[in-house]
């Protein structure tokens, strides 16, 4: 156990535990009552019609209160504490309240909301960026339906450094924050929180045999999966997360679905590729009885327009009920939510091919959630709120390939246990039709609690909550007729129903500490999660067990009563550890069946050696981890808003799948004359009966070797991602009612492996009797290839956007350019990958590789290897003076290694929307519009490339009713 854990283990001890919190709990009962409270009430009310608004949500976001208004508009909070707080008034097709007050005395409030309408003064289409705490960027729906997003995938172009993409429903989308191109485990270490209940793939088992389908298991979510013409809001937090929020590494993406009252609002959506439509609505309830909003959405999506064989298909429907209680006293908001979602993506039979193959992944969730916040709202203690959720997918993965051989006919093994059985004869062609039955399910819930502590210059916001998950799966597994298999063998069905489930137990606590000093002001979020992943005791595991602790520092200097020319200036760091745990697949891989085929004699008898790996599970597999560190400025001068923050983050103990080799023998049979009739006797050999003298006669045989491996998943990748990120907002020229907006970033990403030594068979052909015999042994590495990946890009997006309200009009034209991108390989000390002359010395040899040029190839030297006597033996540098050793040297062409440095790109896109009265939306874009697509020769492999998207173009319709 590490120092830092032993400490932990002893401050968390019982008693000694029991004493802090007392400590910590009496300190606050004793200074409460300094706390002057207030009540807060008001009216919520449409600025244009002056209706009153009911079922707004009116929030103090900093206090964890909240409430809704009533048929009257009404609304009341109690025991606000006095002082300046944050407050957020929200409702469906309203453009969101925010703002600042301070509160000295009892407050009425007339809160008018102004509708989304392209007709307001002021529209948002660009992300938001906030500090307040962890950094984040903030997408409402206003900027999602200029997008015109088919996934989510699309909305996130909008944060710095990400790059414009057309939409793409063909493959899974993968969610990247801060890199170079999409990476697995970033991909996997990303959470998604939709209505505060994070989405989990870590149950899905589907994974593909022949590689028909499309799968994400044990990659992170899909975000094809995620419909986007009922998301209110998306806020991702880009650096050091709230402790409240784990189970990542990368960062986090909260989605709030709307709510609220509200006509029947239907969209229609095209482009060359994909379909979409929708439909919405939110029901007042009589006599306060709550809202029920109601949605679905279809999507039908093609890959190749010309031939419908390659879909995508998606069907969503949800429906959410919200309530509040006690309204005049302690809120209690409750939430119920059921949400069904069901996708298809798949191959169709293509008539103009002979073989009638197809394949396809079938999709079902249904999802439901309960969450309630009860804003007690008492002298010390804020709200309490609980969150639970339950998800069961229904998976089905379909494959039909068609098996042939040029000869003769498919030779299939059927046995699950070591050693010699006897095998069949299938027809040389024949159709393999394999199921994939998953039957994933996730268990959530998550209890919190706030407190609330304020003097004269600062405050205190105190968070404590608990969170358990569960994910398993009930599925059948992988289903086939073990006479028609697919890939000929190899293969065996695998049911998923003998999977243990994974649990994880997590703690939190996180203190957001506000100080005022004189005209400055100092913000501290400081916190720290636990996570015990498969949990035996509170602090004991089965699995591992991690702590997190995480900080956010910022620091107002200035503001507009301070100073002439900054309207704010402001600095923040930050530093955090993170967590992300192995999924089910990563736990518990397959058992992997190793057949040789060891007498064969056409059309009678076939018979094969099986080795079975019963257990391929690393039990030493841990949760990846990861660090971050961030430092920014905010700050404003005149109109221009402005925000940098330079970041490194080091992601470690990545999940990658690594071969382990050993030693299968089996017997190999000497060939025998025609018409002899063998026979296998079970546990004993093959046999014939001698046609002189009817006895049995044993076939004779020698003992061969050959190394086999399977996979095991390790803790072996490492991301580093360094950056900075920017975005200058120059706001309105309002002469030309146009705005400008400079937003991107410099990213570099780089990833290797570590502490995964690597190993690989190497075969030579040797000579008995004449016979050529192919041989083979095993080589490990230091590490798998003893290089990294560099990945560079620097890039900026302009965003010009003209807003005419007269006109309902909003046109956003931009252009982004990369100005260079970069690729290399990494070399690293550690692992010393050699030039020939290099080599040459190193090892003696003056005329080693001698039709070799120096300039050709890297060489990387084996530490050591195994034969058929299964021993490792270790390599001694005169070992290499032999030809056998020398094979096992691996080169590399040293040409990989050259830096591909291309110039600068550039891609224009244009998106305009108009709103026609007060009911009709229209929007089109066009993506590379002026067909900027340049061939650039990679002077690394002497090959052309082509970049940019090609042209792509869009519209939907919006209609109120």
């Amino acid at each position: 156990m590490t120092p830092y854990k032993l400490l932990f283990a002893k401050i968390v001890s019982g008693r000694q535990i029991h004493t802090l919190l007392t400590f910590f709990f009496l300190l606050c009962i004793f200074t409460v009552e300094a706390q002057k409270k207030r009540v807060i009430s008001g009216i919520v009310r449409d600025a244009f019609s002056q209706e009153y608004i009911a079922y707004a949500n009116i929030t103090f976001p900093d206090l964890g209160l909240g409430t809704s208004s009533n048929e009257k508009g009404e609304f009341t909070l109690n025991n606000i504490p006095a002082g300046r707080h944050k407050l957020a008034v929200t409702y469906i097709g309203y453009q969101e309240y925010n703002v600042d007050i301070s509160f000295d005395k009892d407050e009425s409030l007339i809160i008018n909301l102004n509708k989304q309408s392209l007709g307001l003064k002021e529209v948002v289409v660009s992300a938001e960026h906030s500090s307040a705490g962890t950094t984040s960027s903030k997408i409402t729906s206003e900027a999602i339906d200029h997008v015109q997003a088919t996934s989510l995938r699309e909305v996130m172009q909008l944060l710095p450094g990400n790059l414009s993409v057309n939409p793409n429903l063909a493959e899974p989308g993968k969610i990247s924050i801060r890199e170079v191109d999409a990476n697995i485990n970033s991909a996997l270490g990303t959470a998604i929180i939709i209505d505060g209940i994070p989405l989990s793939n870590d149950g899905n088992m589907q994974q593909s045999i022949q590689g028909g389908f499309t799968s994400v298991a044990g990659s992170g979510v899909d975000l094809r999966q995620i419909p986007v013409e009922n998301i209110e809001s998306i806020t991702v937090d880009v650096g050091i997360p709230s402790a409240e929020h784990g189970n990542l590494t990368s960062g986090a993406v909260h989605i709030k679905t709307k709510t609220g009252g509200s006509p029947y609002s239907a969209k229609l959506q095209t482009d060359p590729h994909a379909k979409q439509a929708y439909i919405g609505k939110g029901y007042l309830l009589n006599k306060n009885n709550g809202v029920i909003n109601f949605d679905a959405g279809y999507t039908n999506s093609y890959e190749h327009i010309s031939k419908k064989t390659d879909q995508f298909e998606r069907i969503n429907a949800a429906a959410k009920y919200r309530n509040t209680y006690f309204r005049e006293s302690s809120p209690l908001n409750l939430e119920v939510k059921i949400n069904y979602l069901g996708s298809i993506h798949g191959k169709k039979w293509d008539p103009d091919m002979k073989a009638q193959e197809e394949n396809y992944g079938r999709n079902q969730q249904l999802q439901s959630k309960l969450s309630a916040l009860w804003s007690l709202n008492k002298s010390f203690l804020k709200s309490i709120s609980l969150d639970a959720a339950y998800f069961i997918n229904w998976q089905e993965g379909y494959e039909k390939t068609l098996e042939t051989v040029s000869s003769g006919a498919n030779i299939i093994i059927t046995s699950k246990t070591d050693g010699e059985h006897e095998a069949i004869y299938g027809p040389a062609s024949y159709y393999s039709e394999v199921t994939y039955d998953g039957k994933p399910f996730n268990f959530y819930t998550k209890f919190k609690t706030r407190f609330y502590y304020s003097t004269d210059h600062s405050t205190q916001n105190i968070l404590l909550g608990a969170e358990w998950r569960t994910s398993g799966n009930n599925g059948e597994g992988r289903i086939f007729n073990p006479e028609r298999p697919p890939s000929g063998v190899g293969t065996r069905p695998r049911p998923f129903t003998d999977i243990p489930s994974l649990n994880q137990l997590s703690f939190f606590v996180e203190d957001k500490i506000d100080v005022d000093f004189g005209a400055t002001n100092l913000l501290i979020m400081a916190g720290l999660r636990i996570d015990n992943i498969q949990p035996d005791g509170i602090f004991s595991s089965d699995g591992s067990l991690t702590f997190d602790p995480r900080l956010n520092l910022q620091y107002n200097l200035l503001d507009r009563n301070s100073n002439y020319l900054f309207r704010k200036f402001s600095v923040r760091v930050g530093y955090g550890k993170t967590s992300k745990s192995p999924t089910l697949v990563h736990l518990y891989p397959d058992k992997v069946y190793n057949d040789v085929v060891n007498f064969n004699y056409y059309p009678d008898l076939v018979v094969a050696t099986t080795k079975v790996m019963n257990d391929t599970r690393n039990y030493d597999l841990k949760a990846a981890r990861s660090s971050k560190f961030e430092a920014g400025l905010d700050f404003q001068i005149g109109k221009v808003n402005s925000r940098i923050t330079g970041f490194y983050e080091k992601h470690e103990g990545g999940f990658i799948a690594d071969k382990n080799h050993f030693l299968l023998t089996y017997k190999n049979y000497q060939e025998i004359d025609a018409g002899l009739a063998p026979y296998f006797i079970d546990g004993q050999g093959v046999y014939y009966n001698s046609l002189q003298t009817g006895e049995a006669v044993a076939v004779s045989y020698e003992m061969y070797h050959k190394y086999k491996d399977y996979p095991t998943y390790r803790n072996a990748a490492t991301l580093i991602k360094r950056g900075v990120e920017y975005s200058i907002d120059f706001g309105q020229i309002d002469a030309v009612r146009t705005s400008f907006e400079l937003m991107g970033a410099w990213l570099q990403t780089e990833s290797y492996t570590t502490s995964a030594p690597y190993s690989e068979r190497k075969f030579h052909t040797t000579y008995v009797d004449n016979k050529s015999v192919q041989e083979s042994f095993v080589v490990k590495f230091p590490n798998k290839n003893g290089y990294g990946i560099v990945d560079e890009r620097l890039n900026t997006n302009l965003n010009i956007t003209t807003h005419i309200p007269e006109l309902k009009l909003l046109v956003t034209v931009t252009t982004q350019a990369i100005w260079f991108e970069k690729n290399r390989r990494k070399l690293y000390a550690e692992y010393k990958l050699y030039t020939l002359n290099e080599l040459r010395e190193h090892l003696n040899q003056p005329n080693l590789f001698s039709q070799d040029n120096e300039n050709d190839n890297y060489y990387y030297l084996p530490e050591s290897y195994r034969g058929y006597d299964g021993v490792e033996h270790e390599y001694d540098i005169t070992d290499f003076e032999t030809a056998l050793a020398q094979l096992a040297i691996k080169k590399d062409q040293k040409y990989r290694y050259k830096t591909r440095t291309l110039p600068p790109l550039f891609l224009c896109n244009i998106k305009i929307s108009k709103d026609i009265a007060r009911r009709i939306k229209l929007s089109f874009y066009a993506n590379n519009f002026l067909n900027i697509r340049p061939w650039e020769l990679d002077q690394r492999s002497g090959r052309y490339i082509r970049r940019n998207n090609p042209p792509y173009f869009g519209a939907d319709i919006k209609l109120l009713f």
